[in-house]
């Protein structure tokens, strides 16, 4: 059922992306493309306000599409890749045409060799002349094959080539978007998945719930320890979040000591046992300096959590769970908060959510309630 929505949006949406680029007058290149299909599928909000302020002020024009290609589709880092990508694409491009126009001259050559030699052998007088119509003919054929035989290989290497060059810039791609101290994914990569998350949820009407991260007393320990400790304390905390999440979940690192959590197809209270686990299983860890093996500690974090509601983009989830971080981190830290629901007409004077089996992370009959109040263990030193 999912698929074949998702089949038909994304059908409608090529058709969409198709008419508007005739009606702009813009070449149908895959870049080109690939903004207008981005811009009908509305997932990229901030594409769709460039481009509807750059079609206000005039034509969209080539120059445009560049713009927003780069700057919304593949970002600044992909750029050069894209260019090393496209010129090996162009010069394979023009290696097999140059291949089978040569083909195409020989093949001719070859048509018009026949022709004569079926001439000759209807006009042949004698057994010697036939035999050497014939063989010509062979030598022709044989020649012909054995061009054939050089063209399939030529193309044989030429989609090797290709197919080199997509991985080299599917690479580059995932590294621009990864991390590289943590190897999880990196800022530029979470604003992307917050936005399709958001969407998905909205569009299949399922929860979905976002947890802001942040270490305690991270530069304190960070002064106290050195850098290549504090470096060691980021990969630990990242290597456990990732260890205890789920495969659909996704995992970031904000800026600085800062991580951020999407959790798909999640109601806000199995979000903060969530967070809970996170938060006990990392404090139970011990930081060893290398080398030594001396214990420098503990590492513990402060959790935020914030479900998407109504009318929520990225921004204003991002400051919900953000703004419920910082109060776990002013009462006393080692602790998750959730920020408020909003609660609806049927929360408020029903009180209870009849969840069908298998939706979240769980089932039956539960109580709602308000999740305001905050979790913890020890706080941190």
């Amino acid at each position: 059922m999912v698929v074949g929505a998702e089949t038909y949006k994304a059908g409608l949406w090529s058709k969409q992306a198709l008419d508007r680029m005739m009606r702009d007058g813009v070449s149908p290149t895959p870049r080109n493309y690939a903004v207008y299909y981005v811009y009908a599928s509305g997932n990229t909000p901030a594409l769709n306000t460039a481009y509807e302020k750059a079609y206000g002020q005039g034509r969209i024009t080539q120059h445009i599409c560049e713009e927003l290609f780069y700057k919304f589709i593949v970002g600044d880092e992909d750029r050069e890749a894209v260019k090393q990508a496209d010129k090996a694409i162009e010069a394979e491009v023009k290696k097999v045409m140059a291949l089978i126009e040569t083909s195409a001259r020989e093949t001719g050559q070859f048509g018009e060799n026949l022709d004569m030699f079926s001439g000759k052998l209807k006009t042949a007088k004698s057994i010697e002349a036939l035999h050497e119509a014939v063989k010509k003919i062979t030598s022709e054929t044989q020649a012909v094959f054995k061009q054939n035989e050089t063209l399939q290989k030529e193309l044989a290497d030429t989609s090797a080539q290709l197919v080199a060059v997509r991985d080299d810039f599917d690479r580059a791609h995932h590294e621009a978007q990864i991390d590289p101290l943590t190897e999880i994914g990196n800022r530029k990569f979470f604003d992307r998945e917050v936005v399709r998350t958001i969407g998905e949820a909205r569009e299949q009407n399922l929860p979905m719930v976002l947890l802001m991260v942040d270490i305690d007393h991270f530069k304190k320990f960070n002064d106290l320890h050195g850098h290549l400790v504090g470096d060691q304390v980021l990969r630990l905390v990242a290597r456990t979040l990732v260890e205890n999440l789920k495969g659909r979940d996704v995992i970031a690192r904000y800026g600085g000591e800062e991580f951020v959590i999407i959790l798909p197809n999640t109601r806000l209270e199995d979000a903060k046992r969530v967070a809970d686990h996170l938060r006990s299983g990392l404090a139970n860890k011990k930081v060893t300096k290398r080398g030594t093996n001396e214990t420098l500690g503990t590492v513990t974090i402060s959790v935020g959590a914030a479900q998407c509601e109504p009318g929520d983009d990225s921004e204003t989830l991002i400051a919900r769970a953000d703004q419920a971080m910082y109060e776990a981190k002013q009462t006393g830290r080692n602790r998750v908060v959730c920020a408020p629901v909003k609660e609806s007409y049927f929360h408020k004077h029903v009180g209870w959510c009849l969840r069908s089996a298998g939706v979240g992370r769980g089932a039956g009959l539960r109580r709602i309630g308000r999740c305001g109040l905050a979790s913890s263990g020890n706080s941190a030193p």
